[in-house]
């Protein structure tokens, strides 16, 4: 298992959700059957680009044609990681007990939104 450090393919600062693409890339190209990417150089992520990452790489690793492990996350960006897989975890339902308003104009509407500002 060939381990990556990512800032010598990316940069430290991992800051495009396009640079995913490309890391992918130079690990198809590699031809190896397994990976460990290092963190141990970066010294910041987007929300973006781990939301990219987490996507690509850990959401559904089954369908890459490789193997892929992290290693030496810092920890605010393991945090960032860490809510990145609640949020694509998470069932995305409305409750059934939520109440549903519906209005013939905009009118209506205003009005409603109006007399919702000066109870609430």
């Amino acid at each position: 298992m060939r381990t990556i450090d990512i800032t010598q393919i990316l940069s430290p600062d991992l800051k495009s959700r396009l640079r995913v693409n490309d890391l992918r890339l130079f690990i198809e190209n590699s031809q190896e059957d397994a990976v460990v990417l290092d963190f141990s150089y970066v010294k910041f992520a987007t929300r973006g680009f781990i939301d990219k990452f987490y996507n690509v790489f850990l959401k559904t690793p089954d369908s890459l044609p490789f193997k892929v492990e992290i290693a030496n996350v810092p920890e605010d960006i393991n945090t960032i990681l860490e809510s990145v897989s609640h949020t694509q975890t998470r069932a995305r339902t409305i409750p059934a007990h939520t109440p549903v308003r519906s209005f013939r104009t905009t009118d209506e509407l205003i009005s409603y939104l109006g007399a919702a500002s000066t109870t609430g």
